[in-house]
């Protein structure tokens, strides 16, 4: 066999291995490059999955203003109450992003420029139960926010959740500052 048949060869054999190899990969999840935002879903059966989350609500309690007096921490006093098939408040775990905005009064979409994001992670049991307040059984999120607001600014604050169990979901409310 010639120098130029097997060289043809391997690179043929080569290309080949490649796709394969290829094509049953996700190069984002293996490589550490970029970000992969697909969760792998797990089925849960009924009746279980009625107990987990259908949707999100951003609770009235939530508040802008002083979140602690001794390190003069200010912030976002932030309660998520995540509700289940039956309209019960229910756990949840995944993951949460948090977007603040400027408020536009007079507009279908209330949100203005993006001002601060943050992400908490609650999908260990240890994590979630830092979260969870047993008296309101929300979510309590302690967001550093270090902006001087004006009494009665408004903003808009938008809220995803990502599980592996349910659905992606959304909320949004507008908040005023104290």
């Amino acid at each position: 066999m010639s120098i130029t048949k097997r060289i043809s060869t391997l690179l043929v054999v080569s290309v080949a291995c490649m796709l394969g190899v290829l094509a049953g990969c996700d190069w984002a999840r293996w490589s550490g490059r970029g970000t992969s935002d697909t969760i792998e879903r797990v089925n849960i059966p009924a009746p279980i999955n009625a107990l987990l989350p259908q949707k999100i609500e951003v609770h009235p309690f939530t508040r802008i203003g002083l979140l602690s007096e001794k390190d003069n921490i200010r912030g976002i006093d932030l309660c998520i109450r995540a509700v289940d098939s039956y309209g019960d408040a229910t756990k949840a775990f995944g993951k949460f992003r948090f977007e603040l905005y400027q408020f536009k009064p007079s507009s279908p979409d209330p949100k203005g420029a993006l001002l601060a994001v943050w992400n908490e992670n609650i999908e260990t049991l240890k994590e979630n139960r830092r979260y969870w307040d047993n008296i309101s059984r929300t979510y309590r999120f302690k967001l550093a926010w270090d902006r001087e607001t004006l009494p009665s600014e408004k903003f808009v604050i938008v809220v995803i959740f990502q599980s592996r169990y349910t659905d992606r979901l959304f909320a949004q409310r507008v908040i005023s500052a104290e």
